[in-house]
């Protein structure tokens, strides 16, 4: 059976994104496109690879994790055809998930002493949600990730208690005489009730609240110094301060941050990713 690797191309990208919309962007093509690529795809193959339906998330049936698999050795296969003599002499990119918290932070700081090693592969960053990308990891979409901790996993490789901390930009004035203004994602739950169970225990401090739809979004309307939301200590880099000292305010739990690994990727070059991922956790 020979494929168009048009269709193998936009099943991929359904796969890796979980989203019809994101899947077109990645493709420079249009969703219609896409659902019509996975149509003709599940036909040539003659079994079900996407489950998608109105109002419901897009993922993959257990035909399509296996077929993924099988997909992504014929992109690779096609690449390396195309480009015969190659430029990667590192070998596959380790394809690491994580938050834009986290990519903003403390991610940079590992790839940059990662990158220097004997050795070592070139590195994706891939970001999403913490509960997104444990989904893209056992599809063998990505092949580590760094989020907030998932709970007990085949994949985890180990897991850091780190402190939250009270963060704003370090031009932040609070108003005289006004709330303190919050800001959160709006699926940050845990982020909030954290928040406010100090807040409670303090009892003296009035707050407003925001909440946001993107990560993107809150971390511009925090930088401007507009609000203050709750940050792991490790995930605090400039133009963001601690000010929790600053404005009284109470202190913070702390919360589990995990890493999660593909263990039968080569160990070697994935330990050694985790480990910095892990010092860079341990450093505050």
């Amino acid at each position: 059976m020979s494929f168009d690797l048009r269709l193998i191309e936009s099943f991929v990208a359904v796969a890796e994104t979980l989203n019809f919309s994101s899947a077109a962007e990645r493709t420079n093509t249009v969703q219609s496109a896409i659902s019509a690529h996975i149509k003709v795809l599940e036909q040539q193959v003659k079994r079900s690879l996407v489950q998608r339906g109105r109002g419901q998330p897009v993922s993959l049936t257990s035909e399509g994790a296996a077929f993924l698999v099988q997909a992504r050795r014929l992109l690779l296969l096609a690449d390396q055809m195309q480009h015969p003599q190659g430029h990667n002499e590192g070998g596959e990119p380790l394809r690491l998930g994580t938050t834009v918290t986290f990519a903003l932070s403390l991610i940079p700081r590992a790839l940059s002493v990662y990158a220097f090693q004997k050795d070592a592969p070139p590195v994706s960053v891939k970001t999403a949600r913490s509960h997104e990308l444990m989904n893209l990891l056992e599809l063998g979409a990505i092949d580590a990730a760094l989020v907030f901790d998932q709970g007990a996993h085949p994949m985890r490789h180990a897991t850091i208690e780190t402190n939250l901390v009270w963060a704003a930009a370090d031009k932040f004035v609070q108003p005289v005489n006004a709330p303190l203004p919050l800001a959160f994602l709006d699926d940050a739950r845990d982020l909030r009730r954290h928040a406010y169970a100090a807040l409670d225990e303090a009892g003296t401090i009035t707050t407003s609240l925001s909440t946001h739809p993107d990560p993107i979004g809150l971390r511009a309307v925090v930088h401007a110094g507009l609000a203050v939301t709750i940050l792991p200590s490790t995930a605090i880099v400039p133009p963001m301060v601690d000010v929790g000292g600053h404005f009284d305010l109470p202190a913070l739990t702390k919360v589990p941050i995990s890493v999660y690994a593909d263990k039968s990727d080569n160990k070697n070059r994935m330990e050694r990713l985790c480990q910095l991922l892990l010092a860079e956790l341990r450093a505050r």
